[in-house]
């Protein structure tokens, strides 16, 4: 059975086109064609039907084959143009194929005309998958920028005024989104509670899911007084969102003005630190609860308490940090997070946290991350520094606060 094509031709000679349909009925092809010899004849042509093919002669006495490819492109970018001349020079020939013509044949020497189609029918089904492709990525591209966009405006854009504290916190994410989430909302008793919290995964689910837990969490500090009570809230509100296969780790810290004392809880989070003003971990904010979205949502969760001395510092992370690993798998681990905050621990808030993060996406490699980093700092009977600014000098991914 032959197998259909819908062949333009472009050529003032009829027998020159008979030649060149014989020739693709013989390679088993049953043609459907037009004949043209104008720019007029060849613009209707293109309006009036889409082509498989065109085939073009190079001189004609009032046309060209670089006039034609020029509508031919502006109508198709993909279709097959083949010019198929009794004479063109070698100069012409590589003008032709750099303009977007695919090959070029003499009429003298006609064999490897269909051979030549067959190529093309293939080839232009690639360049059009390969052209819907890349409109598609550039389409998700634009959906991720508009998605960070929006990711980046709900973390905090200025650091708390609270009373004898210093407080800053930034996230990179690994991809465009992030699962991570810092944040800092204010209690209507007046206290400030501070959240770090992970969901699974990194990308644009998660980073919606975080959107969530946003926006339940600021809510329900505003009528929930225990921590306990707001993440067992929490948890029954995000169980639809979470579905089976992810879940929310979080760590929430309520800072009262000027005194010092500390209300927190942890919910399968990695453990927050309390520096002592010469280094050595005080104590550390380990979990209590499961993390939300495992296990029952009536499970009883318990938050601990502490007094903060001045001098100290608060660390909370997200487990990206931790986990980041060197080109050689070597993990950055809690020494050297340990490391770096008691080295710099006399640096306001948001340089502490700069440093920390610059260091283990230097340790990791710059695009080496594989999971996003988060880090809050919390500083105790020290002065505010400064005002908000990014952490990174270029990193639009990465927000931080002085």
């Amino acid at each position: 059975m032959r197998k259909p094509l819908n062949v333009l031709i472009v050529e003032d000679s009829e027998v020159d086109a008979i030649v060149l349909l014989s020739l693709l009925r013989g390679g088993g092809y049953e043609p459907d064609f037009r004949r043209v010899a104008s720019a007029e004849g060849l613009s209707a042509a293109l309006r009036e039907q889409k082509w498989d093919v065109v085939l073009s002669d190079h001189l004609m006495p009032h046309f060209s084959s670089e006039e034609a490819l020029k509508i031919v492109r502006a109508s198709d970018p993909d279709v097959p143009f083949l010019i198929v001349s009794g004479a063109i020079g070698d100069e012409a020939a590589v003008a032709a194929m750099k303009a977007g013509a695919q090959d070029y044949l003499m009429k003298t020497n006609l064999a490897r005309l269909v051979a030549a189609v067959e190529r093309e029918l293939v080839d232009v089904e690639h360049r059009r998958a390969h052209r819907v492709a890349e409109r598609a990525l550039l389409a998700q591209e634009e959906e991720f920028r508009l998605a960070r966009e929006v990711q980046q405006h709900l973390f905090p854009s200025v650091a708390p005024e609270l009373a004898g504290y210093d407080v800053a916190g930034a996230s990179w994410p690994a991809a465009a989104t992030g699962g991570d989430y810092f944040d800092y909302i204010p209690a209507p008793d007046g206290s400030l509670v501070v959240v770090v919290g992970d969901v699974t995964g990194h990308g644009l689910g998660p980073a919606l899911l975080m959107t969530d837990a946003r926006a339940y969490l600021r809510t329900l500090v505003q009528w929930k007084s225990s921590l306990a009570e707001i993440l067992e809230q929490a948890s029954r509100l995000l169980s639809v969102d979470l579905g089976e296969d992810r879940f929310i780790t979080v760590l929430l810290v309520r800072l009262q003005p000027a005194n010092g004392a500390v209300e927190f809880i942890n919910a399968g989070h990695p453990a927050g630190l309390v520096l002592a003003p010469d280094g050595h971990v005080k104590t550390e904010l380990v979990s209590g609860s499961p993390a939300l979205g495992i296990g029952p949502h009536d499970v009883a969760r318990t938050s601990g308490r502490l007094a903060l001395d001045p001098g100290d510092l608060v660390l909370m992370l997200s487990d990206g940090i931790v986990e980041a690993r060197a080109p050689s798998l070597e993990e950055f681990g809690e020494a050297r997070v340990r490391d770096v905050v008691r080295r710099e621990r006399a640096r306001p808030a948001a340089e502490i946290i700069q440093t920390l993060l610059d260091e283990a996406r230097r340790f990791s490699g710059r695009d080496g991350s594989t999971d996003d980093m988060t880090a809050v700092c919390i500083k105790y009977g020290s002065f505010r520094h400064g005002n908000a600014a990014r952490a990174g000098t270029g990193a639009p991914r990465c927000r931080a606060e002085t």
